[in-house]
């Protein structure tokens, strides 16, 4: 008998034991609830796929499928952070006495438009670096040496006298020998006027008659 009691002792300590969390739970502990649902762009219904549906506190998280569906196991009194590219960041906070284990939602993003600040791309770490690269950087020998002679004032004077006109050079010269065959052509004799005066005495003495 003494044993009988015994045994029956020991198995409501076990069952008290057993029971202390789920009664810890119904005091106000933090259960679990699969939270499931749908990401869409505003009042539209487009799903937006990537989207980082996690808890901070936790680190726990999935993201939306191409469709825009999740489904993650959170605890009740968390709060859930929605984040994504390009979207304002959304929080929802599941009740701490909520009394389902599922809590289905469909979540609306809102469009953010972010303005990104202007990048150089250099192969230099900076400006200033890429700055004494320039002043650094060294011409061939071959290709100053030749820079220098043909620059130099005799071989530009020579290359004037030797290279050929092109041909506007030559169309300039053609139009100025056409100006002056036409100049010639049209042009008359100066006569003297004391020329003239003496060729009419002459006229009235007869002297061309007497010839």
């Amino acid at each position: 008998m003494k044993l009988y009691k015994v045994f029956a002792v020991t198995i409501l300590i076990l069952f008290a034991f057993a029971a202390m969390p789920e009664q810890a739970k119904a005091q106000g502990g933090h259960r679990v609830v699969q939270l499931s649902g749908f990401v869409t762009i505003g009042d539209s219904l487009y799903g937006v796929s990537n989207v980082s549906v996690f808890v901070p506190k936790t680190g726990r998280g999935v993201q939306t499928n191409r469709y825009g569906f999740f489904s993650l196991p959170v605890l009740t009194g968390d709060t859930v952070v929605f984040s994504a590219l390009g979207y304002k960041k959304e929080t929802l906070v599941i009740p701490k006495n909520y009394p389902s284990d599922s809590y289905s939602i469909i979540m609306q993003m809102q469009e953010e438009a972010i303005e990104l600040a202007e990048v150089k791309v250099i192969p230099w770490a900076t400006e200033r670096d890429f700055k004494q690269a320039v002043l650094a950087l060294k011409l061939p020998d071959e290709g100053r040496s030749a820079a220098n002679r043909n620059l130099d004032p005799e071989r530009l004077k020579e290359l004037f006298t030797v290279v050929p006109m092109d041909g506007n050079a030559n169309s300039k010269v053609v139009n100025q020998h056409q100006q002056i065959q036409t100049q010639n052509r049209y042009q008359f004799p100066t006569i003297s006027p004391f020329a003239v005066l003496k060729l009419l005495d002459m006229l009235k003495n007869g002297e061309f008659k007497k010839k």
